[in-house]
């Protein structure tokens, strides 16, 4: 007996058509949970920059801390100025007077501190001619025509013991005061300001500053 062809072999449209359907689907859907990215999930966030940590913290590991940049300009330090060293100057007539001139200081010393000031300046008018030059004689000469109000003069005999003393600031601080208190007596505010203001100034340098 033979068999046809188309008898063993059914025609493809045979296939029941749910059956190619479902096996086309299986085919091509992969599972959801199965698919994986190779794509960063950070793209388009915005990370935020480490923070430096606050006061009595500490950094955590790993982790970046803002750095200051040290300046490349330092502003200058302000560096007092070393105290003013004064020479050795004589600070009493005992230690450039002789004995005699020394005799007749002391004899004004007293007499103006009786009060008798005639007497006081007409000692240290002795001493002076004793010695010319002596300006510790000529500063008491100052102080005590002072006190018989002989202005003039005793600003004219201060100003020459400056003269002879060369910078001597101990005798020159006893000058200026006279100075000053002569010509405020005659009037002379601004002379006498500018005095006061010597008086200062050589103050300030023998209390070093």
């Amino acid at each position: 007996m033979r068999i046809g062809y188309k008898a063993c072999f059914p025609a493809r449209s045979a296939l029941p058509a749910a059956l190619a359907a479902s096996l086309l689907l299986s085919a091509c859907v992969t599972p959801t949970a199965q698919r994986t990215s190779s794509w960063p999930d950070n793209i388009g966030r915005t990370i935020p920059a480490p923070t430096a940590p606050g006061p009595g913290q500490n950094p955590t590991p790993g982790a970046s801390t803002a750095h200051t940049p040290t300046p490349l300009y330092s502003p200058p330090v302000a560096v007092a100025p070393p105290p003013k060293v004064l020479p050795a100057y004589p600070k009493s007539a005992d230690e450039i007077s002789s004995q005699a001139v020394l005799s007749l200081m002391k004899q004004a010393r007293s007499a103006r501190a009786a009060g008798q000031y005639d007497q006081a300046s007409g000692a240290l008018e002795r001493a002076q001619r004793i010695e010319p030059r002596n300006y510790f004689v000529w500063s008491a000469l100052g102080r005590v025509y002072l006190d018989k109000k002989l202005y003039d003069n005793a600003e004219s005999v201060a100003m020459k013991s400056n003269s002879l003393a060369r910078g001597n600031v101990y005798v020159e601080l006893e000058n200026w005061k006279v100075i000053a208190a002569a010509r405020q007596a005659q009037g002379d505010a601004i002379g006498a300001l500018q005095a006061q203001v010597k008086v200062d100034e050589i103050q300030r340098d023998l209390a070093g500053g």
